[in-house]
């Protein structure tokens, strides 16, 4: 968990100024072909803001939220919406006002996000098609502004995570988005049934912007192009990193002299089967974030001079090159020096950020929350960012009925732990949590606040109602009896529900996450003959199954004493 910095530390007029709103990146006449002015600018939040005592929205920093509403606000005639996921009061509010000015609202949705909010009756709601995902992020308003990139509508994605935006006032722009817009919402192609029907390379007042939309225009191809030309640095902010042929393609300009710096999300570890996290960081390529939320982004600066970012991460379903099947995802290049130092700008500052955050024990923990619950139980599963190994002796989490309450339940745990499952939530009811370390006998301060309520149920399936096809790709529970614990020569333990794997439940525990078990009290061969729950994404391979990579995605339900982190 340590990089290299070679850039000075960034002045405070500097920070300020990105924190302060979007960047004006190129404006004037489009050599697009239209008469309009045209202009890009870019945008990010700011999840570092207010910490330690981060306790609402008004403690958040950064322009996305502002910048967004403001866009949507602007609509005179339409608003095409294609986003993985929305559900954040604000932009519910700016849809609905939408429609009272009589806007058309159109929005698609990725499947597995929809929960049954409630969107204004005169959105006209798709839902996606797409046996992966429908990730893209981006509207289309008034048939001449693209708002696209990392964001979710949501109040994590706007507020907690980090993530940017690119907004780009161009009608030949919006054309492209708009006949990709057209192919899912009205002609309903997806993923490898969408077609390469939209011109990808643009000139905004002499800045080039190429666009391309994942997997019919294959931006692999091209971003492990742009790789192998880098001549001197690449920054990368990423989510999620499975893609090998990107993952070489960066080793070689590793070792040709090009200086690479990165920030990974945390959570990318738990993915070890197929991420490539772990591998960059054994190859002394990054660090691991340290944000209250999500390291979301998913962007590269090349040689101060190239953006890439967009909706796409760099893995196999991101990026269209995986055999089962491929996301829709937008991907943006901009060779800009101007858009470069901006997004530069801001990787220093999370960069930096996580690694005083790794090495200084007074530091306080940085909380992000998930919630869920099945059959009226719900659950918040409290996570934190760990720092270095042997740092911090006990972890303290508190629970109050009430922002910046009294606690009213805490949990001790040791300096090991990273999570903590809080089960039995009521829904409707809101919870409130905050975690504190202490190291050498001092507390810190406790960390930033996140709240949990439980809206609703996720499914909660029998191993028969698993194999329905409808659940494929979902959040779900599956509560079964194991009847065998087996681990194979490669390592890999699998918890199965019955005797013909090639049909049966299996949860599949891959070798890379048995570490992750460790110290936490849960010994996975004891399971034999137990009554469990398994939640996670619902995969098929050989039969339904869930990969688990984390010991609180396993609930033991009739165990004598179930175990805790």
């Amino acid at each position: 968990m340590s990089g290299r910095l070679t850039r000075m530390a960034l002045s405070a007029m500097m920070i300020v100024a990105l924190l302060a709103g979007g960047l004006s990146a190129c404006s004037g006449q489009s050599n697009a072909g239209q008469s309009g002015p045209s202009s890009l600018n870019v945008y990010f939040n700011d999840p570092l803001a207010g910490l330690p005592l981060m306790t609402d929205l008004k403690a958040q920093g950064g322009q996305l939220a502002p910048a967004l509403i403001a866009l949507l606000d602007s609509a005179a005639k339409s608003l095409d919406a294609a986003v993985y996921s929305v559900s954040a009061q604000p932009i519910m509010q700016a849809l609905e006002r939408a429609c009272r000015r009589g806007v058309r609202v159109r929005l698609l949705l990725e499947r597995g996000t929809f929960h049954g909010q409630p969107f204004p009756s005169c959105v006209q709601l798709q839902l996606d098609n797409n046996r992966r995902l429908m990730h893209d992020k981006f509207v289309i308003v008034d048939g001449e502004t693209v708002w696209s990139g990392s964001t979710n509508w949501t109040k994590a994605g706007l507020y907690f995570d980090a993530n940017n935006a690119i907004q780009i006032v161009d009608q030949a722009v919006a054309r492209a988005y708009e006949a990709e817009f057209t192919q899912m919402f009205v002609q309903k192609k997806f993923g490898r049934q969408s077609e390469d029907n939209n011109q990808e390379r643009f000139q905004l007042n002499g800045t080039p912007i190429a666009i391309y939309f994942s997997p019919a225009d294959h931006p692999e191809k091209m971003l492990q192009q742009l790789i192998e030309q880098a001549k001197s640095s690449i920054e990368i902010a990423m989510f999620a990193f499975t893609q090998n042929d990107i993952f070489q393609a960066l080793l070689a300009a590793q070792q040709r002299g090009v200086t690479i710096q990165a920030i990974w999300d945390f959570t990318g570890l738990a993915g070890c089967q197929f991420s490539k996290v772990d591998e960059l960081l054994q190859a002394g390529i990054g660090t691991l974030d340290a944000d209250p939320g999500l390291l979301h982004d998913k962007y590269a600066v090349i040689d101060d001079q190239i953006v890439v970012s967009g909706s796409a991460n760099w893995s196999a379903s991101g990026l269209g090159t995986s055999p089962s099947g491929a996301n829709d995802e937008d991907l943006l290049v901009i060779r800009s020096a101007k858009v470069a130092e901006r997004y530069r700008q801001n990787f220093d500052r999370l960069y930096q950020d996580a690694l005083r955050y790794q090495s200084d024990r007074s530091e306080p923990p940085r909380v992000e929350i998930q919630q869920f619950g099945t059959a009226g139980d719900g659950t918040a599963l409290v996570s934190w960012r760990p720092q270095q190994m042997g740092l911090i002796d006990r972890y303290e989490v508190c629970r109050a009925s009430s922002s910046a309450g009294p606690c009213e339940q805490r949990a001790d745990l040791p300096g090991s732990a990273w999570y903590y499952v809080d089960r039995g939530l009521s829904p409707g009811r809101r919870y409130f949590y905050r975690v504190r370390s202490r190291s050498a006998g001092q507390w810190t301060g406790y960390s930033n606040e996140r709240e949990a309520s439980v809206p609703g149920d996720i499914a909660l399936l029998s191993t028969e109602s698993a194999k329905e096809r409808k659940y494929l790709g979902q959040t779900v529970t599956v509560r079964y009896a194991v009847q065998g614990v087996f681990q194979s020569k490669k390592g890999n333990i699998f918890l199965d529900a019955g005797k013909d794997y090639q049909t049966d439940f299996t949860g599949f525990v891959p070798s890379c996450a048995i570490s992750h078990f460790n110290g936490s009290g849960l010994d996975l061969f004891a399971l034999q003959g137990r009554q469990i729950e398994l939640t996670g994404e619902l995969g098929e391979y050989n039969g339904p199954e869930i990969e688990v990579t984390e010991p609180w995605q396993v609930r033991c339900l009739d165990c004598e004493a179930p175990p805790s982190p």
